[in-house]
């Protein structure tokens, strides 16, 4: 075992595989919230530049988060340490959008390109964050760092969601047509990820399922595990993608609902 094998063996320590909302996952929960509110308070009216740089740390640490979890999955400890990627863990996930989006919503100039990240990041990556977030039989492990990392990415996506969506409502941006925009990146998203399962039986053929919509592997997310199994390969994309996109519409329409109000005061005040 060399250096960075032992420094990986160090932190990798192990715990007894978190319950759904057992202590661990109600503490997670509950600095999420708080981390939620604290954001949008202090920086919900903060300049854009701030915004970016508050995107651009922490897309940094879930970048090395996700790397952490990536070497973990990938060593066993035996004698000698042996090393196996394990294709199923690769990081193109819905849930995994952040870590190409967060960058595309601080660096590009263009401020339509950018907005329809976003409206993604706050209506789309919001749901998949609290789907998570309240359904965690999946995610949970017996290594402490994962689980932590899996909270903290997720939680992120909430976090991170709910503050661009009240940005959104300030600058009158959560409208229909930056919905749309939104939608567009969702469906770019999804075909990345079928032609990468499509190509996958090219480089390996253990489980490599992006976004699990690819066609050699069933899909296990709740509802649509049974969907797919059920209806027709196309069929079940359709739904997919109809059932997502729905699903974040109803967030966005949830968050018009109770923040245009406050932008209503906030707008008196200001202009009183």
């Amino acid at each position: 075992m060399n250096l960075f094998e032992s420094i990986l063996f160090h932190l990798s320590g192990k715990m007894e595989t978190p319950g759904q909302f057992g202590v661990f996952h109600i503490i997670c929960f509950v600095l999420v919230i708080l981390a939620t509110v604290f954001l949008c308070l202090r920086f919900g009216k903060a300049s854009e530049k701030a915004e970016k740089k508050l995107l651009f740390i922490t897309w940094i640490v879930l970048v090395i988060l996700e790397i952490y979890k990536q070497l973990i999955y990938s060593i066993n400890f035996t004698d000698p340490v042996t090393w196996d990627y394990q294709w199923y863990s690769f990081p193109f996930q819905f849930c995994s959008s952040p870590l190409y989006l967060f960058p595309l919503a601080v660096f590009p100039k263009n401020e339509r390109f950018r907005d329809a990240i976003r409206m993604f990041l706050s209506t789309f990556s919001l749901f998949a964050g609290l789907a998570v977030m309240f359904y965690t039989d999946d995610v949970f492990s017996a290594f402490i760092g994962i689980n932590i990392q899996t909270m903290v990415h997720h939680g992120a996506m909430v976090v991170f969601g709910v503050y661009l969506g009240g940005r959104l409502i300030r600058e009158n941006k959560m409208t229909l047509p930056h919905f749309l925009r939104g939608c567009v990146v969702f469906i770019v998203l999804l075909i990345i990820a079928l032609i990468m399962n499509l190509t996958a039986p090219l480089i390996t053929d253990e489980t490599f399922n992006m976004f699990y919509i690819g066609p050699h592997f069933p899909c296990t997310l709740v509802i649509l595990d049974q969907i797919y199994l059920h209806v027709p390969y196309p069929i079940f994309l359709i739904i997919y993608t109809l059932g997502f996109s729905f699903a974040a519409f109803l967030l966005f329409l949830l968050q018009k609902l109770l923040r245009l109000p406050l932008k209503k005061n906030s707008d008196k005040i200001s202009g009183s």
